[in-house]
């Protein structure tokens, strides 16, 4: 299943209602001004209507106020969005995005550790063998 296109303001709803995991526009629109978005009511309704309409979110409508949840998990909305952006800004170059960050003097020492030790893992994970299929 596709994961839908969103504008920035349907991904602020979506971070909001995966805080929530469900919840009626009143809950998603206090999850938004806790975050500091103060939306109108009537705008977090449009939006949350705008993005069952693309699939991105179920409603439950048996009964009222109606209840919307996410119909894609947030790990994997978030990395498709981070895919298309290094394809439309580091012209499909991840290595220049890590580059970036690494080189971005607001990284803490923590930070580059932390960003070093992901790396060390995934390098271990590419060195294992991967189990073959249709052999026993």
């Amino acid at each position: 299943m596709s994961r839908p296109d969103l504008t920035a303001a349907e991904l602020r709803v979506m971070k909001a209602l995966w805080e929530v995991s469900r919840g009626t526009v009143a809950e998603v629109r206090a999850e938004l001004a806790r975050r500091g978005q103060d939306l109108a009511y009537t705008t977090v309704m449009t939006l949350l209507g705008r993005l069952a309409t693309k699939g991105a979110v179920t409603v439950d409508k048996e009964r009222e106020p109606f209840i919307y949840r996410a119909a894609h998990r947030r790990e994997l909305v978030l990395r498709d969005r981070l895919r298309e952006f290094v394809r439309e800004v580091f012209d499909g170059k991840a290595e220049s995005l890590v580059l970036n960050l690494v080189e971005d003097e607001t990284l803490t020492r923590a930070e580059l550790r932390a960003i070093e030790q992901r790396i060390a893992e995934a390098e271990g994970a590419a060195d294992e063998p991967k189990p073959r299929k249709g052999k026993k």
